[in-house]
């Protein structure tokens, strides 16, 4: 962002999301954990379209896990709130990452939405990010859970998932993770595209609303880049998140991306970004913004 009086209000909350698993006490059988994560979010998406997407989320996320409603709350709270409902939310995982000491994974895919049921026609499409966190009796739970909105797309398929080389693997034990340093970093670039491009992963994933996925480093830089053009020069940005503890090489930021304009009005953003330690340098893999609706006077 040309210009922009950067802002930033970091409020760095080290916080490890923790929930006790509702499955038998007995060990699961020794898997790869990459691919049990993925057959979870799999047998979640079965879950909603079997027994519905109330009951799927409530058996699967953690009892601390979050999502955004608009911005962050407690997801259990929220789904036991709901009613039942003949709607159908369906998604499948088309990428897939897992932090090396095997705790900590998330997939990101496509989602479509049917109003009246599985018979009916998608309404809605977009993507999801869901991260996962290994319990004690080794299952997993959704701990955080966002996604975007896009025009219909054939993103929702039954095409194999995939995932980096690395994944699961590197240095089992990181002492130093990402902090204010990184974040001002990529902040207070004059140009935002520019800030995201010292830190990007060449494999990355970046998602923002009415957008298809950007995969990959340069293809995230060209939209960042013109995406920007969208932000006033006179604007002023304030941005605060938490961050997660270092689970192996991988760890994660989430917050609120605010946007302040002369006039007075205000813009938010929900932000999801999760990071990875590859040789000594970490990466961000996968970032999302998802616009925060505010109330019309």
């Amino acid at each position: 962002m040309k210009n922009m009086v950067v802002l930033l209000l970091i409020s760095l909350c080290f916080v490890e999301i923790s929930a006790q698993g509702v499955r038998s006490k007995r060990s699961l059988p020794i898997v790869n954990d990459l691919q049990r994560l993925v057959e979870t979010e799999q047998a979640f998406a079965r879950t909603a379209s079997e027994k519905g997407t109330k009951t799927a989320f409530l058996t699967y996320l953690a009892d601390d896990g979050i999502i955004f409603n608009p911005t962050e709350v407690n997801g259990k709270l929220v789904w036991k709130l709901r009613e039942d409902s003949p709607a159908l939310l369906s998604w499948n995982p088309a990428w897939a990452d897992m932090s090396s000491d095997g705790r900590v994974g998330f997939t990101t895919g496509g989602w479509e939405f049917r109003p009246k049921g599985k018979t009916d026609q998608p309404t809605a499409f977009g993507e999801y990010v869901t991260i996962w966190q290994k319990q004690p009796d080794g299952s997993f739970k959704a701990v955080l859970d966002i996604g975007i909105t896009h025009a219909a797309s054939s993103s929702v398929s039954n095409t194999a998932w995939k995932s980096p080389t690395d994944a699961g693997k590197g240095v089992k034990s990181i002492k130093t993770g990402v902090d204010n340093a990184i974040l001002t970093d990529i902040f207070s670039n004059k140009s935002m595209a520019n800030g995201y491009f010292n830190y990007l992963a060449d494999d990355a994933v970046v998602l923002r609303d009415g957008n298809l996925p950007f995969y990959g480093k340069q293809n995230a830089f060209f939209a960042l880049e013109r995406l920007e053009k969208e932000f006033p020069p006179s604007a002023f940005l304030t941005f605060s998140g938490n961050l997660s503890k270092i689970f192996g090489n991988m760890m994660y930021v989430w917050g609120v991306y605010q946007l302040n304009e002369k006039d007075g009005s205000v813009k938010k953003w929900n932000f999801v970004q999760i990071w990875k330690n590859r040789d000594g340098k970490w990466q961000l893999m996968l970032d999302i913004f998802n616009a925060i609706k505010t109330p019309q006077k």
